[in-house]
């Protein structure tokens, strides 16, 4: 019996993980000959580098195989199954990339059969096919490393050649919004002097609203980094981060009500700083998503501004939405 599987790959939804593998392949029955082998490759037209013949029994389970050489010098009466290797090395549908890789380094062989869990021959992996998998994977962490790089602030160029001159003139250009923010929030609380001389509790809190607002601002850029280059709407992710703003502001609300309430039990208080971080969380949300989305649409390669720029203004909108809220309602 001989057959060849015309189809090309796994077709598992999660096999980014798994080997590939091509069902074009020459296989034919072990009881047939060396003629009539020889026959099918003359009427077949396999596209792929053919390396190995393979055997199948009568239930199309692997049984053997043959290199094409020893296939080539064997008598054409012969049968398959007196020329073949038994019980050939083989790998499995669920083989993982790093698995064959050990394989292909170990056997030094240029292809290797794929079986189901029956052990029926379902394919074959070659060298060719893990070389492009391993090449796209390093792909993927690579430019995943980048973008959190150039996220965080850190340009590329400083890893290529680095020198403690250049690190520093990389670097310094982000953190002047950290700078213009810091003065600006110092000027906003200074023009709350006299609610935060009357009600110094509300500096006790300060910190937890600005740690939280540039979390979810970030977190927010890094979800909508990740979306580009995939056919998701944007308008969806910012509707999506906007929702999830507003479920966690109103956790960590709700909290911070509790921790602040039996602790100074000032109910308005509480309130204010509850309020507060609802608002600012999810406006960081919003900022973490519009802001690389109007980079992007302006040219400009939204991993490299975008993320100091949000925690920036982020910061300026919290600490102006906390002490005027405080103001108005404490009345100091």
């Amino acid at each position: 019996m001989l057959f060849r599987n015309k189809k090309l790959r796994n077709s598992d939804p999660d096999y980014s993980a798994k080997i590939k593998y091509s069902t074009e392949m020459l296989a034919v029955s072990e009881d047939s000959t060396i003629e009539t082998a020889f026959e099918f490759i003359r009427d077949s037209k396999l596209a792929g580098n053919i390396f190995y013949c393979y055997a199948t029994d009568s239930e199309g389970k692997l049984t053997g195989i043959i290199p094409l050489r020893k296939l080539i010098t064997s008598p054409k009466k012969a049968k398959i199954s007196d020329i073949m290797i038994r019980n050939p090395i083989k790998l499995f549908m669920e083989t993982s990339l790093d698995t064959a890789l050990e394989y292909f380094l170990m056997y030094k062989f240029l292809a290797f059969p794929v079986v189901d869990e029956q052990g029926k021959l379902i394919g074959v992996t070659r060298v060719n096919n893990l070389i492009e998998d391993t090449i796209a994977i390093e792909e993927d962490v690579t430019r995943a490393r980048d973008d959190l790089l150039n996220i965080i602030g850190i340009k590329l160029e400083e890893f290529r050649k680095p020198s403690v001159f250049k690190s520093t003139f990389l670097r310094f250009p982000y953190l002047l919004f950290n700078i213009l923010s810091g003065i600006t929030c110092a000027l906003i609380a200074n023009l709350f002097s006299v609610t935060l001389n009357k009600f110094i509790f509300i500096a006790f809190f300060i910190t937890v609203i600005l740690g939280l607002a540039e979390s979810m601002g970030t977190q927010a850029v890094a979800v909508t980094l990740s979306s580009f280059g995939r056919t998701i709407k944007m308008k969806g992710i910012v509707l999506y981060e906007i929702r999830i703003g507003f479920k966690i502001g109103a956790l960590c609300g709700g909290i911070m009500y509790l921790v602040s309430f039996f602790w100074l039990h000032e109910q308005v208080f509480s309130i204010v700083l509850s309020l507060t971080i609802l608002f600012t969380i999810v406006t960081a949300s919003f900022l973490g998503c519009i802001l690389p989305i109007l980079f992007k649409k302006m040219g400009i390669n939204p991993t490299h501004a975008s993320c100091p720029l949000v925690l920036a203004i982020s910061d300026i909108i919290s600490l102006t939405t906390y002490f005027s809220l405080g103001t108005y309602l404490l009345k100091p």
